[in-house]
């Protein structure tokens, strides 16, 4: 059974408000990148990752398809990628997400709640198989326990 990959906030993320701006000019998906400012590097290797995109999706919007293409290509080919997203609670508190595939074809989920006001705080990490695209972002087949960054 495939489930959601954003920890509760997720469900606070789905309701009806206005969206941000898209992000996406500067980070064409597929050009290399270097780990997210403001949060843990991903994973330090060899090979320059590819840059997937990094979004600001509101409540409402969802991913672009070449973003999602891009990070399901790279698992597929064992490829290191990062994609970040970042949606907003309902309050409007910022939830960030950073993929990064694994050269195994994992893909570590780092989810940022330092912002949010009203849950937990802090990062948790994830190792997560079985990616798939599902409205509004991703879904895992299986994912690790969540796990504290900080």
């Amino acid at each position: 059974m495939m489930r959601w990959k954003a920890l509760p906030a997720l469900l606070l993320l789905l309701s009806a408000a206005a969206c941000t701006p898209d992000r996406t000019a500067a980070n064409a998906p597929g050009t290399p990148a270097g780990g997210p400012t403001g949060s843990p590097s991903p994973t330090a290797g060899a090979m320059l990752a590819a840059d997937c995109g990094t979004h600001d999706l509101g409540h409402q919007s969802e991913l672009p398809a070449a973003s999602l293409s891009c990070l399901l290509d790279a698992v597929s080919g064992r490829r290191p990628a990062v994609l970040r997203v970042t949606r907003l609670t309902i309050e409007g508190d910022p939830i960030r997400f950073t993929y990064t595939v694994q050269q195994d074809g994992q893909v570590e989920v780092l989810t940022d709640t330092r912002e949010d006001a009203f849950g937990h705080r802090g990062i948790m990490r994830e190792l997560c198989n079985g990616p798939a695209a599902g409205p509004p972002a991703l879904e895992f087949a299986q994912c690790s326990t969540p796990t504290p960054v900080r």
